[in-house]
């Protein structure tokens, strides 16, 4: 077998193919997830990629949540909140948050019936630390659903300083 230098074709695509695949290996070392008691990479198989999938989606669900019960507490942190408002607010939050996965669930119904009620003391149903409450408990079995944050959360986002500030505003 002779190599031949003088047309250089050959060797240039056989150069480019290893150079692919030695990059498309880098490249999959650097992006596989890594199983943390075996520090190696893992493969990806369906049952990961759903899990994943399933934990983006409920992830991106309690954030929906979460800044609906921002704006609750927000309508409730006035004295004297506008029925309309808070009526509009309820009728979202209840088309919203109807439907989802199994791990919001509870967190889902919670944050419903607050603002049920948020509607009903805004239109004098019911007594101001009644819809407080109820707003609490939302709050609170969101807070059993927030990831833990690995840094100190900024100003404003942790879920317990909504439910303290709400529960001192009375």
């Amino acid at each position: 077998m002779e190599i031949s230098l003088t047309d250089p074709g050959p060797f240039l695509k056989g150069l480019l193919s290893v150079g692919l695949l030695v990059g498309l290996a880098l490249l999959g070392r650097l992006v596989s997830p890594v199983a943390m008691e075996l520090n190696r990479p893992q493969v990806l198989t369906t049952e990961r990629w759903l899990a994943a999938a399933m934990t983006r989606q409920a992830n991106a669900e309690i954030e929906r949540l979460t800044a609906d019960a921002r704006q609750m507490r927000s309508l409730l942190a006035s004295e004297h909140p506008d029925a309309i408002q808070a009526m509009a607010l309820a009728q979202r939050v209840y088309t919203a948050q109807r439907t989802g996965t199994a791990a919001t669930a509870t967190a889902r119904q919670a944050l419903i019936a607050a603002a049920e009620t948020l509607a009903q003391y805004a239109a004098g149903g019911v007594e101001r630390e009644t819809a407080i409450a109820a707003l609490n408990a939302a709050l609170e079995r969101l807070k059993a659903l927030a990831p833990q944050p690995a840094a100190a959360p900024a100003e404003g986002s942790n879920l317990r300083d909504a439910r303290l500030a709400i529960r001192t505003a009375g």
